[in-house]
C-alpha cells in the first residue's frame, strides 16, 4: 500500500512526487490506456472517507469533482486532489482535510482516501458586538465606549443531523436588543440540490441614525423609549444544480416602527411622508457562481453574484422599491507567493423618485466601502466600487498548539501571513439627500498597505493603513471569526 499524506493551511496539498511514485508503482505497461497526447490515466475504484464521525458521506462526496468509475489523467492527479480537498473545506464543517492514494492495483486502478478532521459544531459564541458601523468608528468617534456594545449569546449547531443543517439562536442585550432563531433544513431531495432555510427575528434600539450630515451619521438617542423596532420573517429556497452554481429565492416580510419624534418631527423623510411605520413583503432572487479556491481568502478563481430584489409585493405595503446588485471578483497568482485580486460591484434602484431615508444606504454599509473612507457613509440610489489588491505571502506554517488548545479540532493551526497593497475607487449617486454631504456624488479614491492574517482556513484579520484622496489616513481593522 502506498501512503502519502499531505497537509497545508488550505487543508490538503498533494506532494509533487506523487505522480512519479504512481508511475513507478504502476509501471509503464504497454497496455495502459492513453489519450491522443500520450497522457496516461488512473481509474478510481473507490473513495474512502475517514474521520467524519458526524457528517454524512453523501454530503462530502457531493462536493467532489469525481466519483468511483471515473478516470483522471495521471499528470493532473496532483492538482485534482488538492482542489477537491479545498472543495471539502469550503463546506466549513472541517478544519483539516488530507488526501492519499490508499491502494494501487494492476492497470492503474486506485482507491482514494480522504482523512477529515471535523470542526466543533456546537458553537455557543459569546456576543460582544459594537453598535457602530465598524471598529474604527467606535474607537475614534466614541472613544471605545463600552456603553455602545451589545452582549449576549449566539448559539449555533452547524451540523445538527450530519447533513450540514444549521440551527441558530441569537440573543443580544445591552445598547441594542436582538432576538432571532433560524433553521436550515437538510437537503430536500436525494440529489442534494434543494435546500430550505427559515427564520424570524425581532430587534429594538434606543438610538437610531436620524439623518446624514457631512457624510457622517447623526444619531438620536432616548434611553426612555425605543426609537425603532423591527420584526423580520423569511423563508429561503435554494437550488444548487452544480458544484459551482447556486440559486436562491427568498420571501421576506419586514415590519418597522419608528418613534413619533423621529418619523413625524425630526425627519419626516425617515419612512417617507411622515409615516411612523414601514411594512413590506419582499421577493429576492440571488445567483451565485463561485469558482474560487478558498472562499474566506481566495487566491485563485472567480466569483460572480447577481441579486434582484423587489420590496412591496402586497397591496397594503408602503414601500415599493426595485434593486439590482451585481458583483464580479477575479483572483489569480502572478508569480510565486504573489497574488492579484480585483473586484467590481454595483447597485441600481427603481423608481428614480425620492426614497425614504431609511432605505437610501449605499457606500459605508455591509462591506461596501472604499478604503480610507471608513469613517464616512455615502448614501444613494446607486453605487459602484472597484477594489484591487496585491497579496504577498511571507509566512505559511502549521502550528501545533498541543496542550494549550483543549479542543481537538483546533490543535493544529494552519497560519498564513500576507502583505497587501490596496487600491479602491468608488462612487455613490445621491440625487435627493446629497446636499450637505460632499463625499456623495463624486468619485472616491483610497489606497494603502495591509497585513492579512489567515488562521484555521476561515478566520481572518486584516490590519490596513489607508489614505483617501482628501489626504486623510488611518489604521483600520477588520476581523472575521468565521463563525
Amino acid at each position: 500500500m502506498i501512503r502519502n499524506t499531505y497537509l497545508s493551511f488550505a487543508g490538503c496539498k498533494v506532494n509533487g512526487l506523487l505522480v512519479l511514485i504512481l508511475l513507478i508503482c504502476g509501471g509503464y505497461s504497454a497496455a495502459a490506456e492513453t489519450d491522443t497526447t500520450g497522457s496516461e490515466y488512473v481509474y478510481i475504484d473507490s473513495i474512502v472517507l475517514e474521520g467524519n464521525r458526524k457528517t454524512r458521506n453523501s454530503l462530502i462526496l457531493r462536493e467532489l469533482e469525481f466519483s468511483p468509475g471515473d478516470s483522471i489523467r495521471l499528470d493532473a492527479l496532483e492538482q485534482s486532489l488538492e482542489r477537491n480537498c479545498q472543495r471539502i473545506l469550503n463546506l466549513k464543517l472541517f478544519t483539516v482535510v488530507t488526501a492519499e492514494v490508499g491502494e494501487w492495483r494492476p492497470n492503474k486502478h486506485v482507491t482514494l482516501v480522504f482523512h477529515i478532521t471535523e470542526t466543533w459544531y456546537i458553537l455557543p459564541v459569546p456576543v460582544f458586538f459594537l453598535a457602530d458601523r465598524n471598529f474604527n468608528v467606535w474607537w475614534k468617534e466614541y472613544k471605545g465606549s463600552l456603553k455602545r456594545v451589545n452582549y449576549g449569546i449566539d448559539l449555533s449547531h452547524n451540523n445538527l443531523s450530519g447533513a450540514a443543517d444549521v440551527l441558530k439562536v441569537k440573543m443580544e442585550f445591552g445598547y441594542n436588543n436582538y432576538y432571532g432563531v433560524s433553521y436550515r433544513f437538510p437537503p430536500l431531495n436525494r440529489s442534494q440540490t434543494l435546500g430550505l432555510e427559515t427564520g424570524v427575528a425581532f430587534s429594538r434600539q434606543h438610538e437610531v441614525a436620524l439623518t446624514t450630515r457631512q457624510n457622517k451619521l447623526v444619531f438620536r438617542k432616548n434611553p426612555e423609549e425605543w426609537q425603532i423596532t423591527q420584526f423580520i420573517a423569511f423563508s429561503n429556497l435554494s437550488w444548487r444544480p452544480g458544484l459551482r452554481t447556486s440559486h436562491s429565492f427568498t420571501a421576506e416580510y419586514r415590519h418597522s416602527r419608528a418613534a413619533d419624534s423621529i418619523a413625524l418631527i425630526l425627519n419626516p423623510d425617515y419612512f417617507g411622508n411622515g409615516q411612523t411605520r414601514q411594512r413590506h413583503l419582499s421577493l429576492v432572487y440571488n445567483l451565485r457562481m463561485d469558482y474560487r479556491d478558498i472562499q474566506p481568502y481566495p487566491l485563485h478563481g472567480w466569483l460572480g453574484v447577481l441579486e434582484i430584489r423587489y420590496n412591496g409585493i402586497l397591496p397594503s405595503d408602503n414601500l415599493r422599491l426595485f434593486r439590482a446588485y451585481a458583483e464580479y471578483g477575479y483572483y489569480t497568482p502572478l508569480v510565486k507567493r504573489l497574488y492579484l485580486d480585483a473586484t467590481i460591484k454595483g447597485r441600481t434602484s427603481i423608481p428614480r423618485s425620492k426614497p425614504p431615508y431609511f432605505n437610501n444606504q449605499a457606500l459605508g454599509y455591509s462591506g461596501n466601502f472604499v478604503r480610507g473612507y471608513e469613517y464616512y457613509v455615502a448614501d444613494g440610489l446607486d453605487f459602484g466600487v472597484i477594489k484591487t489588491a496585491l497579496h504577498y505571502e511571507f509566512f505559511n506554517r502549521s502550528i501545533n498548539l498541543g496542550k494549550f488548545m483543549p479542543f481537538h479540532a483546533f490543535k493544529v493551526m494552519p497560519l498564513k501571513l500576507y502583505l497587501s497593497l490596496n487600491n479602491d475607487l468608488g462612487y455613490a449617486n445621491d440625487p435627493y439627500y446629497g446636499a450637505g454631504n460632499p463625499v456623495s456624488n463624486r468619485s472616491l479614491y483610497g489606497y494603502g498597505l495591509g497585513l492579512d492574517i489567515v488562521a484555521w482556513y476561515n478566520k481572518t484579520a486584516r490590519f490596513e493603513y489607508s489614505w483617501n484622496d482628501m489626504g486623510e489616513g488611518g489604521l483600520y481593522i477588520r476581523i472575521d471569526s468565521g463563525f
